[in-house]
């Protein structure tokens, strides 16, 4: 569809702009293409005479082109004004045939018959719908209390909604929609709530951003999936007692039809569950995000003259009324003819199979949306049989990742009998959670499937759950089942509701502690993967923590208490990250990849906890505060490198003395080829030394402590090194031949020494180990 078609064309409701209770309004297609040009730019323009330059300047405008009479400037948008702008364009893409201009203002007149008068940031209007929509933002996300603007709102509802009837006076009422649509803000429960009694829809910058994604992908189609969102349930005018042939029957214990019918229709009523959305309602997303380049190639197979032989697989979220024709023909027992009446309600038929074949109507002109249809329908369908379904069809197929087919299989588990999957369903529902509450420090800090992530989008859903799960704090698989953890509820879904409470107040203090470096992503290295994986960490550690220690049983404690024991607690923490500096930050904090990386990352938060609290933390973990500042460690470590050293010399000075330095004719040196056997010795000495570009050595010095065992138990070379390298450890084994089981272990505690950074410890065994080497191998090894 385009913006021309009729159904979404303003002659055909001829409206004009006399009504000056509205004003001003934008209906002419011209009109509205130029101030959409506008309004899309994230800057503003204006030109000024060159003399003025330096005093635009001052106020941030910078120069685009120099003239001699006249200089273009511009400068970015206020971000309040930008916010209004983005939601303008959106309503303009979506096909919205009147919408307002600038400086728009509704005037009513109050009950005394006094004039009244209220500025409204984005208006749109079409033949059915009337969307009143204000705008609020801040420069830094944080929280802001909307109550007086809400309280405004509600107050005027009814003065609005007499001005937009009288609008339409002679005509079929429009739907009147209320939206807030806010930016940077965290909304409070009070705000949420009293829009919610007021029927006032909320628009947080996470579903701006995938309507804004979708409807740049289909077009004004798209419309109706996001008038879905506002109108569920009510009924799309113009779209009543719609019968069509169709036949019932079941499959699979499911209620189908089958049937034929528009785009016309079928785009009004349909809804995909996108993941890109995840619904706070709890309701499994398992659809990705429509592609837009094989939405087009659809639409030009269809210009074409292309069809599509295949069934569209929806589900009706209602029992649709269905006349069956006379007994007389309609004898099977399996499946009954009749007259399907088709549903009326926004979002009333769930595509699972075929969004883009329907979609690919969307930019195709009127008279393509009226062809033909085929469409298998359910009745009432389980959405996680649903799923399965969109699983089942699409495992094989190449355009769905498999990675995200696993995603889904965990997304839609919730309950499974299968503990693992139960557990990571669990976890997903919980970050979902966090993804989408207005209320949450995490919204929108995900990156959503099918949607081109933001600068601070930067988390991964995958991490989260994996995070969760590792942190045992919803439990742990114990066998067949699991086992709860202090975040657990009677159920699911009153878990998933307590964990997202007490994580909502924990990572609340994180972001309060520092705003910007929250907000900053992972440019400040705090609202980073490995950051909110270590904080869960410490979440479970102050628990174990305080258990023991305080006798506190969290199993039981109500979310605020809990909430209330662990920031307490953890207070130190959240003083670091605010008064710490960026330097210490990224000492602390910054290059922590890995499961490794997310360890050091949790000791260097314990550690900070540490000074307040001595005994805090397990063994491992004393292990390693123990040993990051160690001299002894420090000494470990350098006599182990020495070592290590001292054995590839003394082997390699053995070589060259007894085999020779000489060339064979494989131009080879004869230390080299004979005195080391193993093709696979030689080729990966080879490859290290090739791709050591920068200080390119001889190969014989790319072999590593291992390879040493290997060489010198070669029968030719045995008798020159039995001497050193045959060193039985106390307990082993008597009677055996080399006796070098020793250099596994030293290769081993070798890696630790020169990988200090992966925070790896020594253990007491490995100490003692080490004891064992400077007494009875280092002896041994020429200096």
């Amino acid at each position: 569809m385009n913006q021309n078609n009729s159904s979404f064309s303003p002659d055909q409701l001829n409206i004009t702009n006399e009504n000056s209770s509205l004003s001003p309004l934008v209906l002419a297609a011209a009109e509205l293409a130029s101030e959409q040009r506008r309004r899309k730019r994230n800057y503003e323009l204006k030109s000024v005479h060159p003399a003025d330059v330096s005093i635009e300047e001052e106020k941030g405008w910078i120069v685009v082109r120099a003239g001699k009479r006249t200089t273009s400037m511009k400068r970015p948008k206020r971000h309040d004004k930008w916010l209004e702008d983005r939601v303008w364009c959106l309503m303009h893409a979506m096909g919205y045939p009147t919408l307002n201009g600038t400086n728009f203002n509704i005037e009513y007149t109050r009950p005394d018959g006094s004039a009244g008068k209220k500025q409204i940031d984005v208006y749109a209007e079409d033949e059915e719908t009337a969307l009143i929509i204000e705008c609020k933002s801040r420069s830094e996300r944080g929280r802001r209390t909307l109550q007086k603007d809400l309280h405004e709102t509600i107050s005027l509802q009814q003065h609005f909604r007499e001005v937009v009837f009288k609008r339409f006076e002679g005509r079929a009422r429009p739907k009147i929609i209320w939206i807030y649509v806010t930016d940077n803000i965290l909304w409070s429960v009070p705000d949420i709530e009293r829009a919610d009694a007021y029927d006032i829809k909320i628009i947080t910058e996470n579903e701006l951003q995938y309507f804004e994604t979708f409807v740049k992908h289909m077009g004004p189609a798209g419309r109706f999936q996001i008038l879905g969102e506002f109108l569920r349930g009510q009924k799309v005018p113009g779209l009543t007692d719609v019968k069509i042939p169709a036949i019932r029957g079941k499959i699979g214990g499911e209620t189908f039809y089958s049937f034929v019918t528009s785009p016309r229709h079928l785009l009004k009523i349909a809804f995909i569950n996108h993941q890109a959305l995840n619904h706070p309602d709890g309701r499994p997303a398992y659809q990705r995000m429509i592609s837009a380049p094989r939405i087009k190639e659809i639409g030009s197979f269809i210009e074409k003259g292309g069809y599509f032989p295949t069934n569209i697989l929806v589900n009706f979220s209602d029992e649709p009324r269905f006349d069956l024709i006379s007994n007389s023909e309609n004898t099977d027992p399996n499946i009954k003819f009749g007259w399907l009446t088709l549903p009326s309600k926004y979002r009333s038929a769930w595509i699972i199979d075929g969004q883009h074949r329907l979609y690919g109507f969307s930019h195709l002109d009127e008279a393509y949306l009226d062809q033909s249809l085929f469409v298998l329908a359910f009745e009432k369908m389980a959405v996680q049989k649903e799923a399965d379904l969109f699983i089942t069809i699409n495992h094989k197929q190449k355009s769905v990742p498999k990675s995200l087919l696993v995603s889904l299989l965990a997304d839609i588990r919730m309950g499974d009998a299968e503990p693992t999957t139960a557990l990571s369903a669990l976890g997903s529902a919980i970050v979902r959670s966090l993804n989408t509450d207005k209320t949450s420090p995490l919204i929108r800090r995900f990156a959503i499937p099918g949607v081109p992530p933001e600068q601070n989008q930067n988390l991964t859903i995958s991490e989260a759950v994996n995070g969760i799960r590792r942190s045992g704090l919803i439990g742990k698989v114990m066998g067949k089942s699991v086992a709860p953890g202090p975040l657990s509820a009677e159920t699911d879904e009153a878990t998933v509701e307590r964990a997202g409470f007490i994580l909502r107040g924990y990572f609340e203090a994180v972001r309060a502690a520092h705003p910007q470096r929250w907000e900053a992503g992972r440019e400040a290295y705090i609202a980073v993967n490995p950051g909110i994986r270590a904080h869960l960490t410490i979440i479970a550690e102050s628990i174990t923590y305080l258990s023991h220690k305080k006798s506190l049983d969290f199993d039981l404690m109500k979310p605020s208490d809990f909430v209330a024991h662990i920031l307490e607690f953890c207070q130190p923490i959240f003083e670091y990250i605010g008064r710490a500096s960026d330097e210490d930050i990224r000492s602390k904090f910054s290059r922590k990849f890995g499961e490794g990386g997310v360890k050091e990352y949790a000791y260097n938060l314990m550690s900070i906890l540490r000074e307040e609290t001595p005994d805090f933390g397990g063994e491992e973990f004393q292990r390693w505060m123990e040993q990051i500042s160690s001299e002894k460690i420090d000494e470990v470590n350098q006599f182990l490198m020495k070592l290590s050293e001292r054995l590839t010399d003394f082997v390699i000075d053995t070589l060259k003395k007894v085999h020779g330095t000489h060339r064979l004719p494989s131009d080879e040196p004869a230390f080299w080829e004979i005195g080391v056997e193993s093709e696979r010795i030689r080729r990966n000495a080879f490859d290290a030394q090739q791709k050591d570009k920068a200080r390119r050595k001889p190969k014989e010095a790319y072999l590593n402590i291992v390879d040493l065992a290997e060489i010198v138990k070669q029968p030719n070379n045995w008798s020159h090194f039995e001497h050193v390298f045959k060193n039985a450890r106390p307990g082993e084994r008597s009677g055996q031949k080399y006796y070098l089981g020793w250099i596994q272990t030293f290769n081993e505690l070798r890696n630790i020494a020169a990988h200090k950074n992966q925070l790896k410890t020594y253990t007491d065994d490995d100490l003692e180990f080490v004891d064992w080497l400077r007494s009875e191998v280092s002896p041994k090894v020429p200096l």
